[in-house]
């Protein structure tokens, strides 16, 4: 980042609170906008009663903030939301205002509770105090909002893409300037630029409109209750943020991972019940090199290598050390599929982009080089079906 900016001079602080207030009452979290100082630039919006409580005893208050500028300082650091505990033990949140690679501020938000806690060790931020709590704030504690942290991070997402859009789009024009050159400089870019770059220009115009359009579509569904319809369109729009990255030739075995996950949600949602898969990777393997894009095609076949459509389909993936190799497996139950005839259908399937296994195979040797292998075989143990086995190096150059 190359400097500190009043985000009042940047963007419009009235559109940013009124993002806010309705995030805050879709999502059922509070939040508050600071600058890169920590200082609110926003009123609270659906401030707990708990945490209002809490700020009238002594010392509270005062590690609320701290609280505040240790998160805020984190997610200015990655350049990314960061999700933590408070020192009263709930959890909160701190998504980074960054425009044209200057830190402005940040949203801070959460006070909350999380359902599924035992399954989460989300960092405490500072720690943890113990405070004599009165009946009220007891009381009022129990009232706090319930969330997984799934649909709490799916929040942090909505959050993160509503405001840095609204931060690009509606910027103020610096005292002095003229606004009127200004709403024109990209029309007259526009016309300055080739016909490539103009249409490149227009994509990434249509790209942003798609990102607040399905984040839009995500926000109304938490206000009608419409979970499922929330998570698709979240799981949708990673999955289209994840691969117009056309540029890519590696990615990372978690970046590919968390991409499979998003596609296998959205088929679990149209299948249902026929559909059920398991990701158990360990977290230790997530950081090791893997070619981009190499495993859409493997899932993909998977799940569409039943023959009839009330099959039942199962898709297992694992991994395991093989000497200096990690060894992944995409695992398949199609009991009335064999490993040839897979072969054949994946082949006639990737043939509508002209590839097959073995071109697959050869692109992966020629980015990762010749210990990395693609292939296709019988599952491990006599079990029915078939598995896709994904050999990288776990270290790489």
């Amino acid at each position: 980042m190359q400097e500190f900016k009043k985000i009042s001079e940047q963007v419009n602080i009235e559109l940013l609170q009124s993002i806010q207030d309705n995030c805050s009452k879709a999502m059922g979290l509070a939040f508050v906008t600071v600058d890169y100082k920590g200082r609110p630039i926003t009123k609270y919006s659906g401030f707990t009663a708990h945490c209002a409580l809490g700020r009238e005893l002594q010392g509270f208050s005062e590690m609320c903030e701290q609280c505040d500028a240790h998160g805020g300082l984190h997610a200015a650091i990655t350049g990314q939301p960061y999700i933590y505990r408070c020192h009263a033990d709930l959890v909160d949140f701190a998504v980074p205002l960054i425009l044209d690679d200057n830190y402005l501020g940040s949203v801070m938000g959460g006070q909350v509770r999380l359902t599924d806690a035992e399954e989460r060790e989300l960092e405490h931020i500072i720690p943890r105090g113990s405070w004599n709590k009165s009946e009220a704030m007891a009381a009022a504690y129990g009232q706090l909002r319930e969330m997984t942290y799934d649909k709490l991070l799916a929040s942090v997402q909505v959050v993160r893409d509503m405001f840095l859009y609204a931060m690009q789009d509606q910027r103020q024009i610096p005292e002095g300037e003229d606004g009127g050159e200004e709403r024109t400089a990209r029309a007259d870019l526009d016309g300055a630029l080739p016909r490539p770059e103009r249409g490149g220009l227009r994509q990434q115009e249509g790209s942003d409109q798609f990102f607040f359009i399905m984040n839009l579509i995500t926000q109304l569904a938490y206000q009608e209750g419409a979970d499922r319809t929330g998570a698709v369109a979240l799981d949708f729009a990673d999955i289209i943020r994840y691969t117009s990255d056309s540029d890519r030739k590696l990615s990372t075995l978690g970046e590919e991972l968390n991409y499979v996950e998003a596609y296998l949600r959205i088929q679990k949602a149209w299948w249902g019940e026929v559909l059920d898969y398991t990701v158990s990777v360990p977290r230790q393997y997530w950081g090791i090199n893997c070619a981009f894009l190499i495993l859409r095609p493997i899932v993909e076949m998977a799940v569409q290598s039943f023959k009839g459509e009330d099959d039942r389909r199962r898709v297992d993936i694992s991994a395991e050390e093989n000497g200096k190799d990690l060894l992944l497996l995409v695992q398949v139950n199609a009991e009335s599929v064999t490993p040839e005839e897979m072969e054949n259908r994946a082949d006639a399937y990737l043939a509508r982009e002209h590839n097959s296994l073995r071109d697959l195979n050869r692109s992966l040797k020629r980015v990762m080089g010749k210990r990395c292998e693609l292939s296709i075989g019988a599952r491990g143990g006599g079990a029915a079906g078939y598995a896709f086995r994904l050999r990288l190096p776990l270290k790489w150059r």
